[in-house]
């Protein structure tokens, strides 16, 4: 599953399409979530407008360290190794009401269409499986768009209430507090 994923993320991921209702929600700038905890794979999507040029929520997008003060489940962040300056590994270390995570993963941007693709590096051991995702960040008439991606398997338990509650309170630490950091840089 993990490399049919992989193959079709070799292209641009296609920005998500929105119902009515969603599309309502995003126009007034709130936050559009999807989660899915109904089976063992949480998936999440998120997508908010941000009034900011893409390039500089390009930016903050991939400003790793500025995550670590706007999420609380994110204890560490470290890259440990570079391929090329889009293309790097990085070890997130989370805590969730006392269940601690790692995730090793590879990204892979592509800065001139601003999109990044990640998955779990096969070669590190992560309390994951199957994990891979997204971002991509695209013009928008009040500035910019971002849509973020995720979805994993577990190797650690955890009940269905936390899977669904990280599903959802992920997008918000993500992309929500992303959007509020860099509309303040580009005022």
């Amino acid at each position: 599953m993990l490399y049919l994923l992989s193959a079709a993320l070799a292209a641009p991921p296609a920005f998500p399409t929105l119902t009515a209702d969603e599309q309502a929600k995003f126009d007034r700038g709130e936050l559009v979530i999807r989660a899915d905890t109904s089976t063992p794979m949480t998936v999440s999507t998120g997508v908010v407008k941000v009034k900011a040029p893409p390039a500089l929520l390009w930016t903050e997008t991939l400003d790793f360290d500025a995550r670590l003060p706007e999420n609380p489940t994110i204890k560490s962040i470290e890259e440990y190794g570079r391929i090329s300056p889009d293309e790097w590994f990085v070890r997130f270390e989370l805590s969730i009401f006392g269940i601690h995570v790692t995730i090793h993963d590879r990204w892979t941007c592509f800065p001139a269409e601003y999109y990044c693709t990640f998955a779990q590096d096969p070669g590190a051991t992560s309390d994951v499986r199957e994990e891979a995702g997204w971002v991509v960040v695209k013009p928008h008439p009040e500035g910019s768009a971002i849509a973020f991606h995720s979805q994993f398997i577990s190797e650690v338990w955890a009940p269905s209430w936390i899977r669904k509650w990280l599903a959802n309170d992920s997008m918000v630490n993500v992309l929500d507090k992303l959007r509020v950091r860099t509309e303040k840089k580009a005022r």
